[in-house]
């Protein structure tokens, strides 16, 4: 074994390649090749199994460095003709068991007691680093769901750490602030291009700080003038207090929510149609409709007559339950229409 008593850093250094090499997202075929190499191993073989799901089980197997393509037939002979050390660990949640063996060739010395503790410990870095960064990835695929449905909705959202500094901007918000018109960046934070609408921006951002250390939701609703003479930007400044998870005290932040009025809510024409049951050209004219434009516009964007317009209008009427222009737009923009992909062709 290459451990010593005294090499303290050199496990050390060690185990912390070992937790790199997980959270970095690398095959498990580096890990493996990580212990197989320190613990003077000719292999190393991880074997992952779902308890609850059944099944085969995953297994992944480095012998003298080199991944091997068939792991499970290489496992079992390799059971059987050399010396080998094994540890198991099994999630408390989500029945997943790990397994991992190191092997040497029979002609060399057998594993000792403590080689046999260094396994057990790799083989639970290996647990806990496959379920944080299972962890990390889920929450990774959650904050994208969110940004992108308020993307669709055109909100804009931006998240202030304790200090005021920008830690983060959805894409709407980044659109916004590149725009510059009443609301900017500079030096990483957020500014109003008023100077009096600043201040009470900054004043509002502030005091929002204090009630999220304090433990105290607040929320304030701020109009910024534009200079390009568009209608006001409206922001919400939300407190998110401080929370207490798992012993690790959470940075008070706050969230800023902002949409321009003059922007649309993306509507997709193919979900259009497939909710609400319409033709191709009645959810090309139903989609113009919801954009806000009057029948007699959405009839030139489209190229059709004022009277096929309306006889579409008419047939949307009936399939939808409907009577008014004004309850169509209305039902499309409080449906799930408005969650879709925007179409990469206008329908």
């Amino acid at each position: 074994m290459t451990f010593h008593s005294r090499s303290v850093v050199e496990f050390g250094l060690f185990y912390s390649r070992i937790s790199e090499s997980l959270l970095s997202g690398a095959p498990l075929a580096n890990t493996l090749e990580l212990a197989r190499a320190q613990l003077d191993a000719s292999a190393a073989a991880l074997q992952i199994e779902d308890r609850w799901a059944g099944g085969q089980p995953q297994t992944f197997l480095v012998d003298d460095g080199s991944a091997v393509e068939a792991p499970a037939a290489r496992l079992a002979e390799l059971l059987d003709t050399a010396h080998h050390v094994s540890a198991c660990r099994s999630s408390e949640v989500g029945g997943m068991r790990y397994t991992l063996w190191l092997f040497r060739d029979l002609s060399d010395i057998h594993f000792d007691a403590e080689e046999g503790s260094v396994c057990e410990i790799v083989v639970g870095e290996i647990l806990r680093g496959r379920e944080l960064s299972q962890r990390i990835g889920t929450s990774e695929v959650e904050r994208t769901l969110y940004s992108t449905v308020m993307d669709r909705l055109a909100v804009g959202v931006v998240i202030l750490g304790a200090g005021g500094s920008i830690l983060c901007c959805s894409r709407k918000a980044d659109e916004a602030l590149s725009e510059r018109d009443g609301l900017q960046l500079q030096a990483g934070r957020l500014r109003a291009t008023c100077a009096k609408e600043d201040r009470e921006l900054q004043a509002a951002i502030k005091l929002a700080i204090q009630a999220a250390a304090n433990g105290v939701q607040t929320t304030r609703g701020i109009a910024l003038t534009r200079l390009s003479g568009q209608r006001n930007l409206g922001l919400v400044i939300q407190a998110m207090p401080t929370a207490a998870r798992q012993g690790v005290i959470a940075t008070p932040t706050v969230a800023i929510f902002l949409r321009d009025p003059e922007a649309n809510a993306e509507v997709e024409g193919e979900l259009v149609r497939e909710l609400f049951d319409l033709t191709p050209a009645e959810a090309a004219v139903a989609r113009r409709l919801a954009a806000g434009l009057s029948l007699e516009d959405a009839a030139s964007s489209l190229d059709i007559s004022r009277n096929t317009a309306r006889a579409h209008l008419r047939s949307i009427f009936s399939k939808s339950g409907i009577t008014r222009q004004t309850e169509l737009v209305r039902l499309m923009l409080n449906s799930a229409v408005v969650l879709g992909e925007r179409p990469r062709q206008v329908a």
